[in-house]
């Protein structure tokens, strides 16, 4: 008679939810923890949200291929299987034992995935956006690929400014309005990185040094406050204050991998213009963009 393997679970509060990684085996739920402990450990109070079931078994070579359809994804890769369904918040993957050793890829190439899809059906739209802190308030710097998002991350990072993510915000508008960013490294153009990288990345079509960030420089939960800056190029720093309308049309355009949740986005684009915004005009140094905004922005003095 073959016996049930034993269930062990790690459970992790992500963006404000529940979140369970269950697996028989503890090896695997071992490198979960190394990849997602900077969240804090969630009580077993309630019921988790998200539930992740993880089993370890070898896999043949195969391409990353991931497809969505309507409320359910799939996922098939070298480092792992599996499919996660939004309407009853559960997913389960196969991964290679491989990847017990290497957390990261484990979340990379699997976990993520999976995770970031459920959230994202979970009231936590995502919207193409870096996000920085001044005091309480989130900026959310807001620009099509290429308007240097990542670079003033990095720059406002560099200052000792929390930071909540160098391109993808999750906007949380029920019960109350919370901005978060997910805890992974920056991705910036290879001209423009530190000298410390942890190599290239195709990421968005376009070649990216990833530059780790720690922990302690990701804001320590979800921000309540938000204020949108639209990015633009030119010659000179500017700072122009927006109207909701204006605000709302620069937001409004989504780009391939944020139009899948069309109507969810456009919900949260209305939330966070509703109050105006204002649009930057950026030199080439990103540093002295960061410094400008602090100067000219009452955030960080009110926070």
């Amino acid at each position: 008679m073959q016996l049930p393997v034993p269930a062990f679970r790690k459970r992790f509060d992500i963006f404000g939810l529940p979140v369970d990684f269950v697996s028989g085996a503890p090896a695997l739920l071992d490198a979960v923890d190394r990849a997602y402990g900077d969240w804090p450990s969630g009580g077993a109070d309630e019921a988790a949200r998200i539930e992740i079931r993880l089993d370890l078994r070898e896999l043949g070579e195969a391409e990353e291929d991931i497809r969505v359809d309507g409320p359910r994804l799939t996922l098939r890769g070298d480092g792992g299987v599996g499919e996660a369904d939004a309407e009853t918040g559960k997913a389960r993957a196969i991964v290679a034992p491989r990847l017990v050793d290497d957390p990261a890829g484990l979340a990379a190439r699997v976990t993520d995935t999976l995770l970031l899809f459920l959230l994202t059906r979970a009231d936590r739209t995502p919207l193409h956006a870096a996000g920085v802190m001044l005091g309480r308030t989130a900026v959310a710097l807001a620009g099509p690929s290429g308007s240097g998002k990542s670079t003033l991350t990095l720059a406002a990072m560099e200052r000792g400014l929390p930071i909540l993510s160098d391109d993808t915000l999750y906007i949380q508008l029920r019960p109350s309005l919370t901005v978060w960013g997910f805890r992974r490294p920056l991705h910036v153009f290879p001209e423009d990185a530190p000298r410390f990288t942890q190599g290239l990345r195709s990421r968005g079509g376009k070649l990216k040094a990833v530059v780790p960030a720690a922990r302690a420089a990701f804001a320590e939960s979800g921000a309540e406050r938000v204020a949108v800056v639209l990015l633009e190029r030119g010659e000179s720093l500017a700072l122009a204050r927006l109207d909701a309308e204006a605000t709302l049309a620069g937001l409004a355009r989504l780009e391939p991998g944020f139009d899948l949740l069309a109507r969810q986005s456009a919900e949260a684009a209305r939330a966070l213009a509703a109050g105006g915004g204002w649009r930057l005009t950026l030199s080439r140094d990103p540093g002295a963009a960061i410094d400008f905004l602090r100067e000219r922005l009452p955030f960080e003095r009110e926070g």
